[in-house]
């Protein structure tokens, strides 16, 4: 009984196992969640994983797949041709390795020595054992196999073999001479000379140019390259023979942050095995990061050196070695010191902080883009923080924190803003991504930065926000850099190299010339967000990661990128930087352009807090400067999309701040980059301007902390992220207190003020008074100012002041509260003087007809926030060219608005003369596939319209009407249009009175049969569909009682095209499961006809389904099954019959339908998926399919595990061959036009 019972719990768990594979796509992690599955691709086409599986073998298998290092090719491709590991370069054959010496760029034909076993023939060479620096390859054809163990700056190969294998080695050029075991090959390539060492004992055989031995019984040799300088070959050769029988088994590094004097250690271990001899230490190459920076005691390389792409390996007898880095400090922005620099204006800073205070994140956009753009807007927000404008801050936050969410959180059938784990690779993919960031596994360092900064930001403004997301945003620190080498679902430290003392970009290092990385300072920054992230939810170990990546990677930068020191980079090399460092070379190209321009700015971007190591060699950036301005147009103010005006300045702010801002207020129509916040740059240079540069000679036993000094003024800055008062020490003796959850510096004052008004609307020549209330001790005056204007002073409290007459405008003022001569500055309040007018100074008559050019204006200037809103604070158009909004007269259309976006709003003083219901003709255009909108109306903050959408023109210059109702009061009103999503062009709006009511409309919402909603307005077609709702005519009329229905005509277009519905609201699909609906055409048998659903507000996301028409000429029900989403978010249907063919209008290209509605079960019309059988099954070769009636589209087999195993079209499959899988227990999932249905089988 107990072995019966056993058995069948095993059965029991591989079924429970098999069901809930499909089960658990979601992932939920505390208040987020991912997704296991592959969610497919979005509209575009995006969203990808690589191809293929890992080609692992021996130790490597089970284990998380590494990926973006110098050896990763191997694992991807069946051979690898750019292998450069310092000083050798190395290819693998089917025959074994090919062993050169490269001194730059890729190998080419370079075959000098080729290292094989004799009749080795192996397909691929896969990666069987890695640890920190080192990878062993392996060749295996089934009768005889290789291993090669190679490491970056070992100067040595190490090989072992099979029992009964003969080693073999070609030597294509060079002069071989054999010693006895030894086989040395002088001026193989390059003038390099290589040695084989074959055990003790053993004899080279010679027959041409092959060389063979049998390793006088043993299974293991070596290999080693001699120093490029070698004169006598045959005594540094006998030399060598003392580290050739040490064979490396591990590599490890390992590193500690001691708080106290911000020292980061980091020390370099070999594990060892003495194939014979008692010798047991290694040669290892040390590279310029670290040789440079040997901590106290470590031993020194005082061997040989050899010249290498990336300067002078030099050599060290041992097995460990210790490296030593300060590290310096870094803040989230900068302090609250701006209103010290001399032409600071509160004023402008807050109309900066204004023009993008509204700004939404993009719909379509890409991981990095969208890391971009949300660190735009944290940098702002954290400014407007400091101002106390925490309006506009709490606007920003709650911008990043919807979309934030979003990326973290999956739901079904979502196919944008979502992360995605691919088992088989073992990687967080982000989709929409972009670079390749899923395909090719490129830059998640870079991406998955931008999203932990935002995280920190969020932590810091929502206090506990960590409880609800911080395990997902910790998956991202762990997919990019987990600090676990046992972590079950990724890499150690996938992107970041320890030896190398860098991160690498490429994945896979699909280049011939190696991997590469080309911005340093957003890997920087990707280091900076793990230092804010792991100091502000109290995580050490992420913190010391942090911090450990940061001043590795900086000392790397200043070697290889930036050549601070002038001793590696080639005479040849022009400037002072490269901005794309190569596994065997570096140039100062981009990956979009060759503009030195681009070269120098991909370096610094994007400036940050975490930024100020650009600044600690102040010599070498001097000197970068001057280079950079003898090389582009910076200082001519060259409008270039490649130079980076705003971040060449705050890179210049961190030498010479005054120089910076002087150039800043050269050039202030300057265009700026994506991702770049102008109030940031104004915040930057001006506080720089005040701090002075970075004193690096100064550190803090707090990793978020700063020391300045300008012409010896020291500024000390710290930001204290825990909930209790810190005291920060700084080795030069300085004590910061800093209270909880706030920045302090030292010249920080303990008084305030509020500036009030006795009256924020005034009208021209009144008098305004102004008073502020104070707080704290020692305060000797207060300031009024307007603008940059002192209007005057109060010494005495209560500090008020008394403006005479106020002239017509916007006007911002504040005050500055003064201790002595420092001086804090007050909140900024704005007053407006003038009234709202109508354009042209008469109301617009209704009925009658506004030109949406015709907005209101206002007597004191530009109407921003008054008579409108825009988005950008420039007139794309023509019309009214002193106001933001985007007008252009047109000669058919009159005063038209354009590039219209979501959340902007304009107002039109209107002249009812009869209450009622009128009809709104309003003229669009939108090039918009998916049409615009929708926008409504509103007076006194009551909406008086509908929502109205648009449907797409097909260009922006094609203009359609559409016609909606709107009830409206007689009087003078003020009529407010806001925009709640754009992409839609507005022109003239027409008002016809109707009658005393208009009828209420409801919105449209399943189940609908088009008797009364929905009607042909509501329809918005797209891309070559049109659909109208019409009568029921013959032969439409036999099998439908209905006296109306929905036609649908596609005629040219894309493929996809046809026609939406907006809904109500979201669809439930937790208890009615299915969308039916009737369907006739006279289109064939098996026409697609696919099913969309989408979220209004994000195009992005969507669930889509298709089936197969089974009828041609007469009525049939067709049916979706959504039951796998539940609730969602999804409130447009699309339709799109005959997808995947391009309509030509004919019948054909005709679809009829009807009834459309949501059922719990299926009717009679409907599909029993179980109808669907496989046999038989067991089975020992071939699985047969029946499935009746039901057209099958695609068969997936899977491992248990949830591996894919096979993908077949099932179109036409009746047999399945799986007589290559091994014996076991498999799912197969089999998918039809009703649904999909997952079985399992057993093969014998």
């Amino acid at each position: 009984m107990k072995t019966n019972f056993t058995q069948s719990l095993r059965i029991f768990l591989f079924f429970l196992l098999a069901n809930s594979f499909f089960l658990t796509a979601q992932v939920s992690v505390e208040s987020g969640s991912y997704t296991n599955t592959f969610p497919g691709t979005d509209s575009a086409g995006r969203n990808g994983f690589p191809s293929g599986s890992p080609q692992v073998s021996g130790n490597a298998v089970g284990k998380p797949v590494p990926t973006n290092d110098w050896w990763s090719k191997l694992i991807k491709e069946n051979h690898a041709d750019n292998l450069f590991n310092y000083p050798m370069t190395l290819k693998t054959t089917n025959q074994g390795l090919i062993v050169t010496y490269i001194p730059w760029g890729p190998i080419g034909d370079s075959a000098p020595i080729e290292v094989g076993l004799t009749g080795l023939n192996a397909s691929m060479a896969t990666a069987s054992d890695y640890s920190d620096w080192t990878v062993t390859m392996n060749w295996n054809d089934g009768t005889h196999e290789l291993q090669a163990t190679s490491g970056i700056g070992m100067p040595f190969l190490y090989f072992e073999k099979d029992n009964d294998a003969v080693v073999e080695i070609k030597v294509n050029s060079g002069t071989p001479t054999i010693s006895n075991e030894i086989l040395i090959v002088t001026d193989a390539t390059n003038g390099a000379d290589f040695v084989i060492y074959a055990p003790t004992g053993s004899t080279w055989n010679q027959s041409g140019n092959l060389y063979t031995s049998t390793l006088n019984g043993n299974d293991y040799w070596s290999m080693a390259m001699l120093p490029q300088s070698t004169t006598n070959v045959s005594t540094v050769a006998e030399a060598y023979k003392n580290y050739a029988y040490v064979f490396p088994t591990n590599t490890t590094s390992s590193w500690s942050y001691n708080e106290s004097n911000s020292k980061l250690t980091t020390t370099f271990s070999v594990d060892t095995e003495v194939k014979e001899g008692t010798n047991t230490h290694m040669l290892l190459g040390l590279l310029p990061h670290q040789w440079n920076n040997l901590a106290p005691g470590s031993p020194t390389p005082d061997e040989y050196s050899y010249d290498s792409v990336r300067g002078e390996l030099k050599t060290l007898d041992g097995n460990s070695f210790t490296v030593e880095n300060t590290f310096k400090g870094i803040l989230p922005t900068l302090p609250d010191l701006a209103h010290y620099s001399p032409d600071f204006n509160p004023a402008d800073l807050d109309t900066k902080i204004a023009s993008i205070e509204n700004d939404q994140l993009a719909t379509w956009t890409d991981s990095y883009n969208e890391g971009q753009v949300m660190n735009r807007l944290i940098q702002t927000a954290r400014i407007a923080d400091q101002t106390g404008d925490f309006v506009a801050r709490d606007k920003m936050v709650a911008t990043i924190k919807e979309r934030l969410e979003d990326w973290l959180t999956y739901q079904a059938g979502e196919v944008a803003f979502l992360f995605y784990y691919n088992d088989t690779w073992s990687s967080m993919l982000g989709y929409p991504a972009g670079h390749g960031q899923d395909n090719n596994i490129n830059d998640h360092h870079f991406h998955w930065g931008y999203f932990i900064h935002a995280a920190a930001f969020m932590e810091q403004f929502e206090p506990g926000w960590v409880n609800e997301w911080g395990a997902m945003i910790n998956l991202l620190v762990r997919d990019a850099a987990t600090d676990d080498r046992n972590d079950a679902l990724f890499p150690f430290l996938r992107n970041f190299s320890p030896y190398a003392g860098h991160s690498w970009a490429n994945g896979f290092a699909t280049f011939p010339q190696g991997n590469d990385q080309e911005s340093t300072s957003e890997s920087m920054q990707f280091a900076s967000s793990l230092i804010h992230w792991g100091t502000i939810t109290e995580n050490n170990a992420i913190r010391d990661l942090g911090i450990y990546i940061y001043t590795t990677e900086q000392t790397a930068i200043e070697e290889y990128w930036f050549d601070m020191y002038e001793r590696n980079f080639q005479p040849s090399q022009q400037y002072s930087l490269v901005s794309r460092v190569w596994g065997n070379s570096y140039d100062n190209g981009t990956f979009w352009t060759s503009d030195i321009a681009a070269s120098y700015g991909i370096e610094m971007y994007p400036i940050h807090g975490g930024s100020f190591y650009l600044g600690h060699n102040q010599a070498y950036a001097q000197s970068l400067w001057t280079e950079i301005t003898a090389n582009t147009g910076v200082l001519s103010n060259e409008d270039n999309p490649n130079l980076w005006h705003d971040t060449y300045w705050k890179y210049l702010s961190l030498i010479d701040a005054p120089a910076a801002l002087d150039l800043y207020n050269s050039y202030p129509d300057r265009n700026l980059k994506f991702g770049i916040s102008d109030a940031q740059t104004y915040h930057w240079l001006h506080t720089m301007n005040v701090l002075g540069p970075v004193d690096a000679s100064i550190t803090a036993d707090y990793p978020i902390a700063v020391a300045f000094s300008n012409d010896g003024e020291m500024t000390y800055v710290a930001h204290n992220y825990s909930d209790a008062p810190i005291t920060v020490n700084f080795s030069d003796g300085f004590m910061l207190e800093v209270p909880a959850n706030s920045m302090a510096t030292n010249r920080d004052l303990n008084v305030s003020g509020i500036l009030s008004a006795d009256t924020y609307q005034a009208n021209e020549n009144d008098p305004v008074m102004l008073s502020t209330e104070t707080s704290g001790s020692g305060i000797t005056k207060v300031e009024f100012y307007m603008g940059d204007t002192l209007l005057g002073q109060d010494t005495t409290a209560p500090y008020e002041w008394t403006i005479p007459t106020i002239a017509l405008g916007i006007h911002h003022l504040y005050a500055k509260i003064y201790v002595g001569t420092d001086f804090k500055v007050s909140n900024l309040i704005t007053i407006q003087v003038g009234e709202q007018l109508p354009y042209l100074g008469t109301p617009h008559l209704i009925p009658g007809t506004i030109e949406a050019g015709t907005y209101d204006s206002f007597e004191g200037g530009n109407g921003q926030n008054i008579s409108y809103y825009d988005s950008t604070l420039d007139n794309q158009g023509g019309f009214r060219p002193n106001e933001y909004v985007d007008a252009v007269e047109e000669t058919n259309e009159g005063a038209t608005v354009g590039w219209i976006s979501s959340g902007e709003w304009m107002e039109y003083t209107v002249d009812v003369q009869t209450t009622g219901c009128y009809d709104l003709d309003l003229r669009y255009a939108s090039g918009n596939s998916n049409g615009g909108g929708p926008f409504y109306f509103e007076i006194d903050g009551e909406q008086v319209s509908p929502a109205i959408g648009v449907a797409t023109t097909g260009d922006w210059g094609n203009w359609n009407t559409k016609v909606t109702t709107i009830d409206l009061t007689a009087g003078i009103h003020v009529l407010r249009l806001t925009a709640t999503n754009g992409e839609f062009n507005l022109g003239r709006m027409t008002f016809t009175y109707n009658s005393l009511e208009c009828a209420p409309t409801a919105g449209i919402g399943l189940p609908f049969d088009f008797e009364t909603t929905p009607v042909t307005s509501d329809f918005f077609n797209f891309n070559g569909g049109t659909a109208t709702v019409e009568p029921v005519t013959a032969p439409q009329n036999m099998g439908n009682n209905s006296t109306h229905l929905a036609k649908l005509v596609r005629d040219g277009g894309d493929v996809w095209a046809g026609a939406y519905l907006n809904l109500e609201g979201g669809l439930d699909f937790t208890n009615d499961r299915y969308i039916t609906l009737k369907l006739w055409t006279s289109a064939p048998v098996n026409t697609t006809v696919r099913l969309k659903l989408e979220q209004q507000s994000n195009a992005g996301s969507f669930s889509e389904l298709d089936v197969l028409t089974q009828k041609s000429g007469e009525w049939e029900t067709l049916t979706w099954d959504f039951s796998s989403l539940g609730a969602t978010v999804y409130d447009k249907m699309v339709f799109m019959f005959d997808y995947g063919n391009t309509g030509d209008g004919t019948a054909s290209s005709t679809f009829y339908f009807d009834d459309v509605q949501q059922v719990a079960t299926l009717g009679t019309e409907g599909f029993d998926l179980d109808t669907i059988q496989i046999f038989p099954n067991p089975t020992t070769g071939s699985l047969h399919l029946t499935s009746n009636s039901i057209q099958l589209l695609k068969v997936e087999l899977f491992s248990l595990l949830g591996n894919r195993l096979m993908v077949l079209d099932a179109k036409n499959l009746h047999t399945i061959d799986v007589s290559n899988l091994a014996n076991g227990l498999y799912l197969i999932k089999i998918h039809s036009a009703q649904g999909a249905i997952t079985k399992k089988f057993i093969k014998k």
